[in-house]
């Protein structure tokens, strides 16, 4: 019976391992067969040969289906499987019961020890310097923070330099040249000494050299390249004041509605809607103030003289063709549109580069100043506004995915995180990863915004008219705002990293020194910084008229530290003796002597003596503890033996034609034979320095253990004082 038994116990487990086996192999066949009728959709419909641009396509489109499923499917999926086990809950399953045979128990112990002895083998490299368990959670929260938020910082760094351009650079300063300088066609912003030279400025510069070269579509061509076209029409906007008089005050700009040559009263007539040309440079400017303009257009252009807000002012639009837009020039200059109020002109204008898909809006400023001459100023942004993801470059696609991916992790680790254990709130280090995520989410809604507007901008340039002014500067600022947020997420990520890098001593030095110091280094900024604002004030009150990096304070504050820390190049020591020979060496000596090597060598002379009572605290408080890459070479004992096992790190023994136990032998006497020659050398030093004491009466402090322990000599150097092997002895073994 027992025999009959265990036979129909072997069938069944047979049985249910064929079946187990049949399920599997029926898995298999049914997702391969998923497979290819998904490769033969895509051969009949899509096909394999397509454009890179549509390539991309399809490869974004497959990144946001996966990401949609991850993000918005799973979770989905698994509240409807909770709802459904909470609703209607399955029956408690019952194993069958079952004898297990003897081959099953030997199985199970046979894995039982191969378990102990891996546990074994591991508890063998854990030492006492090892049982320090506060270090070891320590390190622990260190290198799950550097796997989590090292990626993260590598991936965002080479996103950013991957999506860097650096042709944006060059055409920002090639055209800030062309239109500030004198060339052969037309003449430069830089020779326009006084108002009424504007409009010659405008006729040769903005008028002709853009209509010299026209395209086949109509669009006003530029004199210097071919492919830049000129977006729309230029517009004309100037700032006017109601009283010319200068008074200590900020200027108040006129927003009065004025007839044609600025004559008052205004009279609304019934046909100035339709003679617009004539009657709009002449009333203030209108805006819908959106929210977007309160957003992104309402702020002030800081000049040399006063700062300018960018909604107010009076506006005139030039025209497509060379001979409209003389004409509208002849009529602003009959009407004295430019007179002794104005207070600053600005020519708006955006340029498209179809070469590079390039953006470049232009903004040209004439500030008048009180004594009658003007100071030009010139500002490009550059900026491509119509690269989309299909026209990124492959590594840029792949740079994005996975930085895509690692911000999921990220972000999957910090909710789990602050979910189960929400006191960690408290701490600054989850404050800053949580701010973090949201600077992340903050970045793709201006993204998503960026790409409307420019959107937007498109179909308004597709189905503008010829004399619209088509005002790109709204997508450019949030670009901008744009570029700025990612380079202020660039400084918190590497901010983050401070507190994983604690692992390596000179951080945590460095972090003790800023503890210990803070407060005496903030006294000494401060009065470094109020030596400083009196220095700056008497040095522009004496050179401010003559030198430009003195003629303002914060200017000269920032020349002045600039030199103290060597950057010399832009600050020329005759610049400080306008006031007369010995006044300006005075002044010269208390830069170069008093702030630079007084007050600035105080100020590191500080932190370097923290920095060393920092260094003697660390020094006294050094304990028996383990580093962190020992505590991953024990944490991670796993990864390492797998490598440990590849051939390449094997060793291989070398028996030398002997036995194991005739060179687990010789290694022990060759260690006893090292012990012996030390110690016969320590014995040597000994009587050695008795035969100096004798013969030259020097006195030779001994070392403490030699003072407290005299080394005896056993009779056997192989045996204890008990009798039993000595405990060199017992290490040497367990190393051989």
């Amino acid at each position: 019976k027992r025999k009959i038994s265990k036979i129909s116990k072997i069938r069944e487990k047979k049985q249910l391992e064929m079946k187990v086996k049949k399920t599997h192999w029926a898995m298999f066949a049914i997702t391969v067969g998923i497979i290819i009728g998904c490769m033969i959709c895509i051969a009949v419909f899509a096909g394999f040969q397509h454009e890179d641009v549509k390539f991309k396509t399809m490869l974004v489109s497959i990144v946001i289906v996966l990401i949609f499923q991850f993000l918005i499917g799973d979770p989905i999926k698994f509240v409807i499987l909770s709802i459904d086990r909470a609703l209607w809950p399955p029956r408690i399953y019952i194993p069958p019961r079952c004898d297990k045979d003897e081959m099953d128990e030997k199985e199970e112990r046979r894995d039982f020890l191969k378990q102990r002895l891996i546990n074994k083998r591991a508890n063998l490299m854990l030492t006492s310097r090892y049982r320090n368990y506060k270090l070891n959670d320590q390190y622990k929260m260190i290198a799950h923070d550097l796997f989590i938020y090292g990626p993260y910082f590598l991936c965002l760094m080479c996103l950013v330099l991957v999506t860097r351009d650096q042709t944006l650079y060059h055409n920002t300063r090639i055209i800030t040249d062309l239109f500030m300088y004198n060339h052969t066609d037309y003449t430069g912003l830089q020779e326009v000494y006084f108002l009424n030279q504007l409009f010659d400025f405008i006729e040769s510069t903005l008028v002709l050299a853009f209509n010299s070269n026209s395209t086949e579509s109509g669009s006003p061509g530029w004199a210097h390249a071919e492919q830049s076209v000129l977006l729309g029409v230029m517009r004309l906007r100037q700032l006017r004041v109601s009283n010319p008089q200068v008074g200590l005050g900020p200027p108040k700009f006129s927003d009065t509605y004025y007839m044609p040559d600025w004559q008052l009263p205004y009279r609304k007539l019934h046909y100035s809607d339709k003679y617009w040309r004539i009657y709009e440079p002449w009333i203030p400017i209108k805006m819908g103030f959106e929210f977007l303009d309160a957003l992104l257009m309402n702020f002030d252009h800081v000049g040399s003289l006063n700062s300018y807000p960018e909604l107010a002012g009076y506006v005139s639009l030039l025209a497509r063709s060379a001979a409209n837009s003389m004409k509208v020039i002849d009529y602003l200059s009959e009407n004295h549109w430019l007179t002794l109020n104005t207070s600053a002109v600005f020519i708006d204008f955006t340029l498209y580069n179809v070469d590079v898909n390039l953006f470049s809006i232009c903004t040209l400023r004439v500030e008048k100043t009180p004594f009658g001459g003007i100071v030009p100023d010139v500002q490009v942004d550059s900026a491509k506004l119509l690269e989309n993801v299909d026209q990124m470059p492959y590594t840029g696609l792949l740079a994005l995915l996975i930085y895509v991916l690692v911000f999921i992790q990220f972000a999957q680790t910090l909710a789990v995180k602050l979910w189960y254990e929400p006191h960690l709130l408290k701490s600054v280090w989850n404050k800053l990863d949580l701010f973090i995520f949201m600077v992340n989410v903050l970045v793709v809604v201006l993204v998503v915004l960026r790409e409307s507007l420019v959107a937007s901008m498109m179909k308004k340039v597709e189905g503008a008219s010829k004399m619209e002014f088509i005002d790109f500067r709204r997508p450019s600022r949030m670009h901008q705002l744009t570029t700025i947020t990612i380079g202020f997420l660039i400084c918190i990520t590497t901010l983050r990293l401070w507190r994983v890098l604690q692992f390596a001593s000179v951080f945590k030095l460095f972090t003790r020194t800023l503890y210990l110091a803070w407060s005496a280094v903030a006294s000494t900024a401060i009065a470094i910084v109020i030596f400083l604002i009196g220095f700056c004030f008497a040095v522009v009150t004496i050179n401010g008229n003559y030198s430009s990096n003195f003629n303002k304070l914060v200017k000269s504050m920032v020349m002045c530290m600039c030199y103290s820390f060597g950057f010399s190049a832009q600050v020329k020591p005759s610049e400080l003796f306008h006031g007369g020979k010995w006044l300006g060496i005075l002044c010269y000596g208390v830069l170069a002597f008093v702030i630079i090597v007084l007050l600035i060598n105080v100020f590191v002379s500080l932190i370097n003596d923290y920095f060393t009572v920092a260094k003697t605290i660390r020094d006294s408080e050094r304990e028996n503890r383990i580093t962190f890459f020992e505590f991953l070479v024990v944490e991670f004992s796993g990864v390492l033996g797998r490598f440990r096992k590849l051939p390449c790190w094997r060793r291989n023994y070398v028996r030398n034609g002997r036995t194991v136990a005739e060179n687990v032998s010789r290694k022990l006497d060759s260690m006893d034979r090292q012990r012996l020659m030390r110690r016969r050398l320590r014995q040597g030093r000994h009587h050695l320095t008795l035969i100096r004491m004798f013969l030259f009466d020097e006195y030779v402090e001994w070392p403490q253990e030699q003072q407290k322990q005299p080394e005896a000599q056993d009779p056997d150097p192989n045996l204890g004082p008990d009798g039993s092997p000595p405990q060199d002895k017992r290490q040497d073994e367990a190393e051989a």
